[in-house]
């Protein structure tokens, strides 16, 4: 049983009416850089907890279409007035924290005073929400195990907790700790450090300690396990049919050492049904995996938080606004519903009902909202700490973490074929480069659509360049086979990030015309990225421009990247 002995957010919660507390436990959508009144209204208004931040886009929850068939899953109403598909505006580092300080002062202003959190992945490469130009960007987490020393997962969790809670974050939806045994698996892949159980649990643990000393609340994810599915959970719900044993020795491993240490104080669930567990119900709303097994059974104590209630295979069993309430009813702390339309209004309204009706007892609700409070207050949120009155280029400039950021990049990229040793490559052959382009990110002269062409053209300027969409569209393809003919070494990027088709079926096909090299840059060690026939092959881990940098370096011989394989079932 819970102890509480924080007075001082009892003495809070005593005063609280239902839609303060209700409110409490919201993680809600702040998207974009422009504070608008509806943000405003969240706070003042519906008492929300904190925000789920997404500083690159404009709307904090979209469609989810499965990439596989083209069929939307989830349709979210945008009904926030603004036009689809116009960026954000881009600001710096010290701008985004003035805009959370605004918001921050808004919540301690109201009647009680209680602070926000701000969440947001900064799991590392692609997953950067606090992705600024100034801020310096490591790979994701099967890149630092490429490193082969977890204490470097320390050091890079320190850094990257420090440099977001010198932004205004104050929450991170990291360390991923699942154990990515399925190969094939589209949604975790290079997002785990390790298919081994051990080693899985080894670097979670040393990326906990650099967060917690960073003054960084971790969240771990994605109870009770993610790695062992060929389906991503943003589109369809899947079935992890390991038995009980299995998962407590592997999925669970992590978990189990993490709460052990009393390291993590927050574990984000899966959405996934796992039958040895429960068979009816998605983990996200079972009571027998968040209260029985993660709670009585395993002991954990700190705050339960959902992923992302928009997502394709929660949302379309059970709807949204029902889903979180029923999370919560099964055991969840905090419900992650990052749309800022009308849907805010109708969870609210759902989850009211399920007080109201006895399905949540207001004992209950209030252990929820202690829960939640307590770790605010000791993270230090209810009062402005050293931290926030930090400049954020004091911290993003620091000379040790850009120069671990270098360090980072040399030490997860890694030649993973070289089987005709076409490495490394001539500085004055004809070469073409195949290069995607990614906008769905900031774009800024530190990031950019080329990065890979212009960090090669230092070595060689005999270089033509071809850039495609991140899926190859039909006139990629006929630009591509047009090109073909003038040369006979091709540099090829195929990267992979869930929620878009890979290229690689046409990266089989280059790889199997006769006279032809073909060298293939791409992020995951997987077949989902990396075809048989493919004899030459890079592997970056990530495609934030440090390690674009070393991989351009790797191609022609002038730099010699040290990672070495972090997963042994990879695309030999």
């Amino acid at each position: 049983m819970m102890q509480k002995t924080n007075k001082y957010v009892i003495h809070l919660i005593e005063k609280m009416t239902l839609e303060q507390k209700v409110g409490a436990l919201l993680t809600l959508g702040f998207s974009g850089t422009v504070a608008t009144a509806r943000i405003f209204e969240l706070i003042e208004k519906y008492h929300c907890g904190g925000f789920r931040l997404t500083p690159h886009g404009r709307s904090a929850s979209a469609n989810y279409v499965d990439p596989r068939t083209g069929k939307t899953v989830v349709k979210i109403n945008h009904d926030n007035g603004y036009k689809k598909g116009v960026p954000a505006p881009q600001c710096t580092a010290g701008e985004y924290k003035k805009v959370l300080e605004s918001l921050q002062d808004a919540a301690r202003k109201r009647p009680l005073g209680i602070p926000l959190h701000f969440s947001s992945d900064q799991e590392g490469g692609e997953s950067a929400n606090c992705g600024f130009p100034e801020v310096q960007l490591f790979p994701r987490s099967m890149g630092v195990r490429a490193s082969g020393d977890s204490g470097f997962a320390y050091e890079v969790s320190r850094a990257v907790g420090l440099q977001c809670r010198a932004v205004g974050f104050t929450c991170l939806h990291s360390p991923n700790v699942d154990v990515n045994t399925d190969p094939m698996n589209p949604e975790i892949n290079a997002r785990s450090y390790s298919d081994d159980p051990e080693v899985a649990a080894e670097y979670a643990v040393q990326a906990c300690r650099g967060f917690k000393d960073a003054g960084m609340i971790a969240t771990a994810k994605h109870f009770p396990g993610r790695g062992d599915s060929p389906v991503d959970a943003h589109f369809e719900v899947p079935v992890i049919t390991a038995d009980k044993e299995t998962l407590w020795n592997r999925e669970l491993l992590p978990y189990r050492r993490l709460i052990e240490e009393d390291l993590i104080p927050c574990i984000m669930i899966a959405h996934s049904i796992y039958p040895a567990l429960d068979p009816d119900c998605i983990a996200t709303v079972s009571k027998k995996i968040l209260t029985g097994l993660l709670r009585e059974e395993m002991g954990f104590n700190g705050v339960i938080t959902t992923d992302s209630m928009t997502m394709g295979g929660i949302a379309s069993r059970y709807g949204v606004a029902q889903a979180c309430a029923m999370a919560l009813e099964a055991g969840a702390d905090l419900v992650l519903m990052k749309s800022q339309g009308s849907l805010v209004e109708e969870t609210i309204s759902a989850i009211t009902d399920f007080v109201r009706e006895g399905r949540i007892t207001m004992e209950e609700l209030d252990r929820k909202v202690y829960r939640v409070l307590d770790l605010k207050y000791r993270y230090g949120l209810f009062y402005p700490s050293k931290q926030d009155y930090e400049e954020p280029d004091q911290v993003l400039k620091d000379p040790q973490i850009v120069k671990l950021s270098k360090e980072a990049a040399l030490k997860s990229v890694l030649v993973a074929r070289n089987r005709k040793q076409l490495l490394p490559l001539s500085k004055e052959e004809k070469i073409l480069l195949i290069e995607q382009a990614d906008l769905s990110r900031f774009v800024n002269l530190s990031c950019y659509p080329g990065i890979l062409f212009n960090n090669c053209t230092k070595y060689n300027r005999n270089i033509t360049y071809l850039e495609t969409d991140y899926t190859f569209d039909q006139e990629d393809l006929e630009r591509i086979n047009k090109k073909l003919a003038d040369f006979d070494t091709v540099i090829v990027t195929n990267y992979f990030t869930r929620g878009r088709k890979s290229n690689t079926e046409k990266i089989r096909e280059l790889a199997a015309i006769q006279g032809k090299n073909i060298i293939l840059i791409t992020n995951t060690p997987y077949e989902l990225t990396i075809p048989n026939n493919a004899d030459t092959v890079i592997v970056t881990f990530t495609t934030t421009v440090r390690n674009i940098e070393v991989a351009a370096g790797a191609l022609f011989g002038e730099i010699d990247p040290r990672g070495e394989m972090p997963v042994s079932n990879y695309a030999r």
